[in-house]
C-alpha cells in the first residue's frame, strides 16, 4: 500500500467531510435500497389493476441487483478497516520475510 496508517486515519477520521458526505451518501443508498427491495418482492398491484408476484425471472434478477447495492454500500462502508488491516498484514509480512539484499529468492 502507498498511504500510511495516519494518512488512512485522517481521511476516514470523524473530522474528515469529505468520509462523512460519503457516509451519508452510501447510507441513503442503502435504505433507499431496502425500500425497493421491500417494494418489489412483495406481491402488489401494477397500474392496470394487475395483481404481480414476484416470482418471474426478471423480477429476482431487479431483486438480486438490489441486494448487490446493498451489499456494495456495506463494503465501501468497511474500508476503512479493510485498508487498515491489509497495511497490518503487510507490516506482518514483513517482519516475517528478512529482505534478501542479494536480489535471490530461495
Amino acid at each position: 500500500m502507498r498511504a500510511t496508517k495516519g494518512q488512512i486515519e485522517r481521511f476516514f477520521g470523524e473530522n474528515s467531510m469529505v468520509w462523512l458526505d460519503i457516509v451519508d451518501e452510501l447510507n441513503s443508498l442503502a435504505r433507499l435500497a431496502q425500500v425497493e427491495y421491500d417494494i418489489v418482492g412483495e406481491p402488489h398491484v401494477d397500474d392496470e389493476g394487475y395483481k404481480i408476484v414476484p416470482n418471474s425471472s426478471e423480477t429476482l434478477i431487479h431483486l438480486g441487483e438490489i441486494k448487490g447495492r446493498r451489499k456494495a454500500a456495506a463494503w465501501f462502508l468497511s474500508l476503512p478497516e479493510i485498508l487498515l488491516q491489509n497495511l497490518e498484514v503487510e507490516r506482518d509480512d514483513s517482519k516475517r520475510k528478512p529482505a534478501d539484499r542479494s536480489g535471490n529468492s530461495e
